[in-house]
């Protein structure tokens, strides 16, 4: 039975809200402090080349099952499979770290849990998808995203140095058991405390295949879930290698060192979550609008991050960084509204499909066009290129 609107508590007061935003961020940690954990312990046993494999191939099986996932979160309960997902993350670190106690840390270990954790983060990434609109009031998905995103901001900013100081004193064995009661945190919460109010549409298609191509008509038929869509890829293939990849050479090339770089981030971290507090409490009319405009803002940074002096860049770093967490949050409370309750796991994942699939392509291509021009040219052209974006996607959309 869905609850109605009118007797459910105000989000500042929500029990099952607050748990979740809790539970989550304290899964966040525990995941941060793995990956600290798995990237030292694979530059103990394998080669700088090996390291990065064990880094990134978690995302080959991630990008491979999203779409599947996708189909899977509109079709069954979302919390139930994000239950079973965080078990079974439990059950991989349980056996991993058994394997540990009784031998040594190896490659073939290593390879083998970060495959398995890419696979489970496809199915239960587009199921905690279609949670949020199961939780909240429309008007209070925003805050919602809001208050989650600095949750998990605050998380990561927890999780790496715990996790630093986990693998310094307790080694890997240590991290797996701290990764594994985070994950049992955040099943606990949703098993007992995190009940959806509002019934989730199955989908109607008799098979995945038939699911997924209904997944796509539906953008094709809706210009608005469409647009919002692209914009979202926009935003994840232009802003991510200006950052990861446009920074670091300017950094490198200016001869400005390593801590410089550490203090753009951190300036970025820390204004992105001041912008998800802002946006906690603004309600602008047209949110989808708002956090488009925002972005071109942000856009205006990327480009600046190629040229300015060095006490400019923080100034650019500053801007990307708040008007991510302004616009992140709009544009996540936006994309719950818009998006058909009934395809939200399978437009989910295709969003996350820019960030783990083609997102390897964009980083490569933006390295590519550095080589040929130069760092201020690179950033300049993917800037323009985002803002002409986001311009387009405003001007299509009426909410």
């Amino acid at each position: 039975m869905s609850e109605s609107i009118a007797v459910l508590p105000p989000l500042r007061r929500d029990r099952r809200v607050q748990a979740w935003t809790l539970s989550g961020a304290v899964s966040e940690a525990g995941d941060v402090a793995w990956y600290v954990g798995l990237a030292w312990s694979a530059a103990q046993v394998a080669s700088p080349a090996a390291a990065g494999l064990v880094m990134g191939i978690g995302a080959l099986p991630r990008a491979l099952f999203l779409l599947f996932g996708g189909a899977l979160a509109d079709r069954l309960d979302g919390r139930r499979t994000m239950i079973a997902a965080n078990l079974g993350r439990i059950v991989v670190l349980a056996v991993a770290a058994f394997v540990v106690a009784a031998g040594q840390v190896t490659l073939p270990l290593l390879l083998t849990v970060a495959v398995v954790f890419g696979a489970v983060d496809a199915l239960y990434n587009p199921a905690a998808g279609t949670l949020p609109r199961r939780m909240v009031q429309a008007d209070d998905l925003v805050a919602l995203a809001a208050g989650r995103q600095l949750a998990n901001r605050l998380a990561v900013f927890a999780g790496a140095p715990l996790g630093g100081l986990l693998v310094a004193h307790g080694g890997l064995l240590t991290v797996m058991v701290v990764d594994a009661v985070s994950f049992g945190v955040i099943a606990l919460a949703l098993a007992f405390v995190i009940r959806p109010r509002f019934p989730q549409p199955p989908a109607s298609g008799h098979s995945i295949r038939r699911d997924l191509s209904a997944g796509f008509g539906y953008l094709r038929r809706d210009e608005a879930a469409r647009t919002l869509v692209i914009a979202f890829f926009g935003l994840n293939l232009c802003v991510g290698p200006v950052l990861a990849v446009g920074l670091v050479q300017r950094v490198h090339l200016d001869g400005w060192g390593p801590a410089a770089l550490g203090w753009f981030q951190a300036c970025s971290g820390i204004c992105a979550a001041a912008g998800a507090i802002v946006a906690m409490r603004w309600k602008p009319r047209r949110p989808a609008r708002a956090g488009l405009l925002l972005l071109i803002i942000q856009a205006a940074g990327c480009v600046m991050i190629g040229s300015v002096p060095r006490l400019a860049v923080f100034v650019a770093m500053g801007l990307i960084g708040a008007t991510a967490g302004l616009a992140s949050a709009l544009l996540s409370g936006a994309f719950q509204q818009t998006i058909d309750p009934a395809f939200l796991g399978r437009t989910s994942s295709i969003v996350s499909l820019s960030d783990d699939g083609l997102m390897p392509v964009a980083m490569a291509g933006f390295g590519a066009l550095i080589s040929l021009t130069s760092v201020p040219a690179a950033c300049a052209l993917l800037g323009a290129v985002f803002a002409a974006l986001m311009v387009w996607s405003a001007s299509r959309l009426r909410s």
